[in-house]
Order: structure tokens, then C-alpha cells, then sequence
């Protein structure tokens, strides 16, 4: 079947940094809304063989700016750093190979810069041209947030099968209720893999000594959103406590950098 019958990008939110949903300990917390192309029907892209993947036809840049927020990456003179982050967004799709090299990559949303290292200059530039972080948008944890994850066997499976969907709490949330089922998938061999998947259903904001108070009382009913074995949620503890600092003070640390230019 010809390509145009590929689905179109399908909506995520991602961080700028890495697919899991980690944060550097010196970088802010930044979390965007992206498209990527991930689904096709079946018998879709039949022409071109087993090791097809939904990929992209076009896409656009979205550069993010951020400071160095610690003092960990800072050199001797403490003079302040500051990075740009590139990530791919999906505006068409079509059917094609995998690839890993650089420049705009089938498959992966982030560009690969050998020195994200900006001016002072470039950062007050662009700053006010970043895309919304959705960690300071209001409400944010009231739903859980569409991800997709690559099949952990996805070179042998069924094209439909390649990208597997999810949802999740945004780190720094609580995630009130989660269940993790097995997703029956189909191998170009005939056989079938079930893959753990673990879907947040429901999420809160995080309120300090009250959400503590119920996590004691309820200890399995109300938790962080963190690391699962299953294929799904992957934040670590210690990335999630420093989520939840950021959210409380991330916009004053960020204003003291805009204002000690």
C-alpha cells in the first residue's frame, strides 16, 4: 500500500533531555508537547517489507534554552552556563528504516549536538522564544500525559506493534492509580510476546504534608511517578524530589539568572 495511508503524528509529551523522563541535576525541569509518528493500520506499508517503521516525511526544530541552575557544571571562574536543547517535532508520516545517524533521524525525536553550550547573549535572545513547559502549566497533573515507547523487541514484530502506548503522570505529580496489564503483540514469526505495560489512570498535584499523611495510610495507592520494570514509567526517585523543588521555586531560581545578566 503506498505510504500516505501512514497514520498521522500522534500527540506526546516528552522531556527535552532524554526519552525517560529524566532531568540533568543541573538543568531545570522542561517538558514539551511533540508529534511523532509511531502508529500504522494493519497491512500498511506491506511494499516496503518486514523492517519497516512508521517514520517521518517532514519535521520542524523546536530549540529549547536553559541555565545551569546548580553550581555543579559551573567552571572554576563560576562564570554562569547556559544550553540549548533541539528536539524533532513530526509533521508527516511514511513508512521507512530506522536510523540512528545524525542530522534529522527516522524514529528519534532529539538531535544530537556535540556543544549545546550557548552565550549569556544566545540564551537572553532566545529565552522568550522557548516553547511552553508544561510543568508550570496549571492543571498539568490532573491527567496523565500520552508517551510511546519503542517494542523492546521491535527489529522482529509486527509493524503495528513497533511503537507501544502509555500513559503517565508527569514527574513531580502523584500518581494516584496505575495498572499494569500485558499487551498481546504479534512477531513477524507467527508468535506472540505479552509486554508489561504499566498505565498511570489517574494523577494529583503534589500537596506537601497531606499527600505524605495519605501515602502513609494508603502506602500502595498513592506514590510519585517513578521507576517500573514494566515498560511505562521511568523517572527515579531522586529526579522526582528534585521535580517537586523545582515546581516550587523553579520560576524564582530561573528569574535571579534573567536578572544577574
Amino acid at each position: 500500500m503506498p505510504d500516505s495511508f501512514v497514520l498521522e503524528p500522534q500527540r506526546e509529551v516528552i522531556s527535552i533531555y532524554k526519552d525517560d523522563f529524566t532531568t540533568p541535576p543541573s538543568r531545570p525541569q522542561y517538558f514539551i508537547e511533540v508529534y511523532r509518528c509511531v502508529k500504522v493500520e494493519v497491512g500498511e506499508c506491506s511494499s516496503s517489507g518486514p523492517s519497516a517503521y512508521p517514520v517521518p516525511k517532514t519535521t520542524n526544530e523546536i530549540e529549547i534554552v536553559v541555565p545551569d541552575i546548580t553550581n555543579k557544571d559551573r567552571d572554576s571562574s563560576n562564570k554562569k552556563k547556559f544550553y540549548k536543547y533541539v528536539v524533532y517535532n513530526h509533521t508527516s508520516c511514511q513508512c521507512g528504516k530506522l536510523t540512528y545517524r545524525n542530522g534529522p533521524p527516522n524514529g528519534r525525536l532529539y538531535k544530537t549536538i556535540t556543544n549545546n553550550e550557548v552565550s549569556a547573549a544566545y540564551f537572553k535572545a532566545k529565552y522568550s522564544k522557548n516553547t511552553v513547559n508544561l510543568i508550570r502549566v496549571c492543571n498539568v497533573c490532573n491527567n496523565a500525559q500520552p508517551r510511546y515507547k519503542l517494542h523492546p523487541k521491535h527489529f522482529n514484530v509486527d509493524l503495528q506493534y513497533k511503537y507501544l502506548a502509555y500513559q503517565q503522570c508527569l514527574p513531580g505529580c502523584v500518581v494516584v492509580k496505575n495498572e499494569t496489564s500485558n499487551k498481546q503483540t504479534s512477531m513477524l514469526s507467527g508468535s506472540s510476546v505479552n509486554v508489561p505495560l504499566t498505565n498511570d489512570i489517574s494523577c494529583k498535584a503534589y500537596d506537601g504534608a497531606k499527600t505524605q499523611q495519605q501515602g502513609k495510610n494508603n502506602p500502595q495507592k498513592l506514590k510519585s511517578s517513578s521507576s517500573e520494570t514494566p515498560v511505562g514509567n521511568s523517572s527515579d526517585q531522586d529526579a522526582n524530589y528534585e521535580i517537586l523543588v523545582y515546581i516550587a521555586s523553579g520560576k524564582v531560581t530561573l528569574a535571579a539568572f534573567l536578572l544577574s545578566l
